[in-house]
């Protein structure tokens, strides 16, 4: 019986063997050609772009009109393809950071890739001085000259204010005392003030050393943020039943009703603009409000320039910091989900500051040379606290405190 299975077996092999199916020798087509390969004739920005958020222009020849049928890579990775045509293709470009990445296009139905342009992407956002994970690092300020100024505190304790130069080497500029300091801002007299949360503005003189308590204020204030405006006018903020204006001079203090806990405050273009949280049918909600001032330093009546909690929808998050672009975009630091938003002139429309990139909470911030803004991301979940610097792709707007 197993003789004859396996006899049955060999005859079927056998037959198997012996005949020839109708296959091809090879799959390659000889008599194809395909579509003509895609040809880049130049790059816009022609030499770099930032990773994850640039949108790059390529221009050039047998492109296809249809999104999805071009890729583009550069370096290892590919670029979101946001519009296409045969001659122009718009895209994204991708999270990869390099100096020399080739950037070249395929297409489908064409055999062969695009020639090959070496491509530099720059970091849109990254961590920032050589802050260890043992610190953490709290109000931010900047000077003229293009250095970071930091109050860093280890384990509730204070490693002082550090001054990061613009060539990443660090040097005391505060000794430790104070645990930390929330907020820190040039003056037009080239002190540094510092703010704590408690009703006291210190200051250090130019070129650093011990602070002093310069300031106090009523008792039962607390002052978390300061800003100068163009008349010489210091503003204090923070949660109390008054906005505080303080002559430089005179050290005198003027004060204004605006009864709410303010998170963070900013004169820009002729108003005071306050992040804060008030009370609006029993419910708390957080705002971004706007006083005039006129030429003498007084508010005028306050309105809501951004409905924050409205706005975004999220009852639960809270506007921390807020910060201008010279040309009018204001950019509000979050604990929710979009650590900074950016919200577009006139105070209407708004969208996340780099989907993807920018992580909550966006604690302080600090404008610094060029199209660089600084901020103190705080720590949630296993996320550090840490100094970020973002290329925003413009620059801040007017500082008054540092002539």
């Amino acid at each position: 019986m197993k003789i004859k299975i396996i006899m049955t077996a060999v005859i079927i092999a056998a037959l198997f063997i012996s005949c020839d199916p109708d296959y091809p020798d090879t799959l390659f087509d000889p008599d194809y050609r395909g579509n003509p390969a895609p040809v880049i004739s130049s790059v816009d920005p022609a030499a770099s772009s930032l990773a994850g958020v640039g949108i790059i222009t390529i221009t050039g020849n047998n492109f296809s009109p249809v999104n999805h049928e071009n890729m583009v890579y550069i370096g290892t990775k590919s670029s979101k393809v946001l519009e296409s045509s045969e001659t122009r293709l718009l895209v994204q470009a991708p999270n990869e950071i390099g100096d020399s990445l080739l950037l070249r296009v395929a297409v489908t139905d064409a055999i062969s890739f695009s020639n090959s342009l070496y491509y530099s992407l720059l970091p849109a956002i990254e961590t920032y001085g050589d802050i260890t994970e043992s610190q953490m690092p709290w109000g931010v300020a900047t000077d003229a000259d293009g250095s970071v100024y930091v109050s860093v505190s280890r384990g509730g304790s204070s490693d002082g204010v550090q001054k990061i130069l613009p060539d990443g080497t660090l040097e005391e500029y505060v000794p430790a005392r104070i645990p930390r300091y929330d907020a820190m801002k040039f003056g037009p007299d080239g002190h540094l003030y510092l703010v704590r949360n408690i009703r006291l503005i210190a200051r250090v003189p130019p070129g650093g050393g011990a602070e002093e308590n310069w300031l106090p204020f009523p008792v039962g204030t607390r002052i978390i943020d300061l800003d100068f405006d163009e008349h010489g006018y210091l503003w204090a903020v923070g949660n109390n039943e008054n906005i505080f204006r303080v002559q430089m001079n005179e050290k005198s203090i003027a004060e204004f009703p605006f009864d709410a806990d303010v998170k963070s405050v900013r004169y820009f273009d002729g108003s005071l603009y306050v992040s804060a949280i008030t009370q609006a049918n029993d419910n708390e909600q957080s705002n971004i409000w706007r006083f005039p001032v006129d030429n003498m330093g007084n508010l005028g009546n306050p309105e809501i320039y951004f409905s924050f909690s409205e706005k975004t929808g999220d009852n639960n998050a809270i506007a921390l910091a807020i910060t201008f672009s010279k040309d009018g975009h204001l950019y509000i630091g979050t604990d929710g989900p979009d650590g900074i938003i950016v919200v577009h002139p006139g105070g209407n429309e708004w969208e996340p500051l780099y989907p993807g990139l920018v992580l909550p909470k966006g604690l302080v911030f600090a404008w610094g040379d060029g199209p660089n803004l600084y901020y103190t991301r705080g720590e949630t979940g296993n996320i550090q606290q840490a100094l970020i610097r973002v290329n925003m792709q413009r620059e801040g707007a007017p500082y008054f405190g540092i002539e």
